[in-house]
């Protein structure tokens, strides 16, 4: 019997994969579009056309972890409340995130002196809270998914603040920190 071929990888997730294991390495401050490039054996004209600035490459990054979060989800906890959903929810990016643990810290370092990278981040993670809302089957539409999206940003930074120092098996102090976020704002929610 003949075995698969693995899919073949893009040159965007080439380029993501390369920035990931670059920036776990090295302060996101240091690395740049030619060195991602050349980590991930692409051209400069490719990875220009796949992402033409470190911005567009940290939104694709922020993608990649709400697709993860949005193909992990449990069915079963349809019956739950919606911010047990939610935090069930924020909990699946998480851990989506978790491999990559070192790279996105220091991602999240170096784009907080980044201009650009925050220009265009922060709309991402808007829109990635408006996924998280989704996934746990909360409106995030209109002038109310706004005003909740940001309510989520909110819970999810002070999770993802604790996530960065967590460093057990469970995650439980990331949990106990989203757990208290998501009850500090469950009235926007």
């Amino acid at each position: 019997m003949a075995r698969k071929a693995a899919p073949r990888q893009t040159p965007e997730d080439k380029l993501i994969d390369a920035a990931l294991a670059l920036a776990a390495e090295t302060p996101w401050a240091r690395v740049g579009m030619a060195e991602i490039a050349d980590a991930a054996k692409v051209d400069l004209a490719v990875a220009y056309d796949a992402f033409p600035c470190r911005a567009s490459l940290i939104a694709a990054v922020i993608r990649r972890h709400d697709k993860a979060m949005l193909t992990g989800d449990d069915p079963s906890l349809a019956e739950e409340s919606k911010r047990d959903r939610l935090f069930e929810a924020i909990m699946r990016r998480l851990e989506a995130m978790r491999p990559h643990k070192a790279a996105l810290k220091s991602m999240a370092c170096g784009a907080a002196a980044d201009p650009g990278v925050l220009l265009l981040a922060g709309p991402a993670m808007l829109n990635s809270a408006k996924w998280m809302l989704r996934a746990a089957g909360v409106r995030a539409e209109g002038l109310s998914g706004a005003i909740r999206a940001k309510a989520v940003l909110a819970a999810y930074a002070a999770a993802v603040r604790a996530f960065f120092k967590d460093d057990s098996e469970d995650l439980s102090s990331t949990m106990a920190a989203l757990d208290k976020a998501l009850k500090r704002v469950g009235g926007a929610i």
